[in-house]
């Protein structure tokens, strides 16, 4: 039987990673393409891959990913000072974005544990000149939030796999996020999953970081 492994985490990006959503991760401002949460450490045992499931949040279940949002909001506040950062705050707010982005949430055995956003729209955390090239096709990683008892246990992990494979179904060459740059755990995390800080301009608060999704046998020869 598969299993997750044990290394993850998650960022919040209204901005980034806690990878919320510019959100990832704006998602305003979010750690991870916006804005990110810190990671906690769990001993729990890893998790069966049958288990988790992943969709596009329905209209009824927007009040789930709410509640993740709003308790990663919360932590970053109490935790690294940084709050409000415009997170949405209620289903209306949420209900405007789906018009625009793809909220995904995941859920364990019919349990919401983690959600993220991805758009190809450049969100509002995009500042010019802070990916050093703008015509690469990208999608976009907002609002990335794991439940609390439920990282260090290969959730997040599993959550950077999805997303990658769905912006290699959009066309895009590369996924982008952001992550507040004092959230080191979270950053620690995203360069786990494959992401490298961004050649663009540098920004004061925020790291700026990509992910390629291009498979190994297309892409071009240097």
């Amino acid at each position: 039987m598969h299993k997750l492994p044990h290394t993850d985490g998650c960022w919040s990006p209204r901005c980034c990673f806690s990878l919320r959503s510019y959100g990832t991760i704006e998602l305003r401002p979010s750690p991870f393409g916006g804005v990110c949460i810190p990671m906690t450490r769990n001993t729990d045992t890893a998790l069966n891959y049958a288990n988790i499931t992943l969709h596009r949040a329905r209209m009824t279940e927007l009040s789930n990913v709410q509640a993740l949002l709003e308790e990663s909001a919360t932590q970053l506040r109490l935790t690294h000072g940084l709050g409000m950062w415009g997170i949405a705050t209620t289903t209306r707010q949420l209900e405007r974005q789906t018009t625009s982005n793809h909220i995904m949430l995941v859920q364990y055995m019919g349990v919401s544990v983690a959600t993220f956003s991805l758009t190809k729209i450049a969100p509002h955390w995009v500042v010019p000149g802070v990916f050093d090239d703008d015509s690469i096709p990208a999608t976009y990683l907002s609002d990335f939030v794991v439940m609390p008892s439920f990282r260090q246990r290969g959730v997040g992990r599993w959550c950077i796999e999805k997303a990658s494979e769905y912006a290699r179904t959009q066309q895009s060459s590369v996924l982008r996020t952001a992550i507040y740059t004092q959230l080191h755990e979270s950053m620690a995390f995203a360069l786990t999953v494959g992401f490298i800080p961004s050649m663009g301009t540098s920004h004061p608060e925020r790291t700026y970081l990509e992910k390629s999704v291009t498979p190994l046998d297309l892409r071009p020869m240097k």
